[in-house]
């Protein structure tokens, strides 16, 4: 399997790639001037319309919820949007775009590419701002890929996922393909300060990423596919002993089954809820499931059709997802939607 399609599975959660093409040019700035807070480019992509995908529009099946609804223009083109993260006051949007992501595996390296922010405009939580280019870059000589921003409570680091040549796997003798390891950084003034790979045991030579922090900051859940899962990634959880991170340790079932499980999202005000994304029953789907302080309950499918990367609001009231538009050919866009708890 190629570079392109192997990190994909982590990015976009069909693990497939799309086709975008996009020039160098920044609105009004020059590549050279591009950097933390540029405005993002615009994508000349275009969907072909003779394309219908499977689930034309996300499936909402628990009570309580409202319908699903796309996120507005200008968060919304035509080019991939994935990876989200959502604050915990809702009004800043983190998430992860690519000019040109059917090509090169040096051309998944632009500067183009990788995480972005906008912040709410007004009440509805379905409009925001421009997007700006969130640079998670520095520290990285050889370039990098970066998504799936998690922030410590008081902000002052933010955990992400990267493909660049830090990573573990590449350097072992001879380098081993590992196209995610989890990084750490400073947030310094509102922005991300150089990064650091956070080694053993979290980061591992096979793929480590798609990751959240509990709304504590004491554990760190993540997406691996390292030996001793139940079938494909599994979500795993390591617990800040004392500023060390300890030896991840496998959820198992219910919350793990034997096909692909990631993607674990947490609301702050309700740290005993996960939720998460499944294949179990076929499409990616969200599920949700409780801990009872000794177990987690049996998830239950909240959303389906080609979901993935839940991202809650810290009351719980708002869960933002990316909903992927897939054929018999494969991936042909991505979007952010949200639903909103009913009164």
């Amino acid at each position: 399997m190629n570079k392109s399609k192997v990190f994909y599975i982590a990015i976009i959660i069909t693990g497939l790639l799309l086709s975008c093409d996009k020039d160098s040019e920044d609105k009004g700035n020059d590549i050279i001037d591009f950097s933390h807070g540029s405005l993002r480019p615009d994508c000349l992509y275009e969907v072909d319309p003779g394309r219908e995908a499977y689930y034309e529009e996300p499936i909402v099946l628990i009570d309580g919820w409202s319908n699903p609804v796309m996120l507005s223009e200008p968060v919304t083109d035509s080019c991939p949007n994935d990876a989200i993260e959502i604050s915990r006051d809702g009004n800043t949007l983190y998430f992860f775009w690519s000019p040109t992501v059917g090509g090169t595996y040096a051309e998944l390296l632009h500067i183009h590419t990788g995480t972005y922010y906008a912040t709410k405009v007004g009440d509805d939580p379905g409009v925001f701002s421009e997007p700006r280019f969130y640079d998670l870059q520095k520290g990285a000589k050889d370039g990098s890929v970066d998504g799936v921003p998690s922030f410590t409570p008081d902000k002052d680091f933010v955990y992400f996922h990267s493909t660049r040549s830090d990573n573990l796997g590449y350097q072992q003798t001879p380098p081993v393909d590992d196209y995610l390891d989890i990084y750490k950084a400073p947030i310094i003034n509102g922005e991300p300060g150089p990064a650091v790979n956070l080694g053993e045991p979290i980061n591992s030579i096979y793929l480590d990423g798609e990751h959240s922090l509990s709304p504590d900051g004491s554990k760190l859940y993540i997406t691996s596919d390292r030996p001793g899962g139940l079938g494909g990634p599994d979500i795993w959880v390591s617990e800040n002993i004392d500023g060390v991170w300890s030896e991840p340790v496998n959820l198992e079932a219910p919350i793990n089954s034997d096909s692909w499980d990631g993607q674990p999202g947490f609301a702050a005000n309700e740290p005993n809820i996960m939720y998460f994304v499944s294949r179990r029953d076929g499409a990616s789907s969200i599920y949700r499931s409780i801990y009872n302080g000794t177990n987690w309950s049996e998830p239950e499918m909240i959303i389906t059709g080609y979901v993935g990367e839940p991202s809650l609001t810290a009351d719980g009231k708002l869960l933002y997802f990316v909903h992927v538009l897939v054929d018999d050919e494969g991936v042909f866009g991505s979007n952010i939607w949200y639903i909103k708890k009913l009164d």
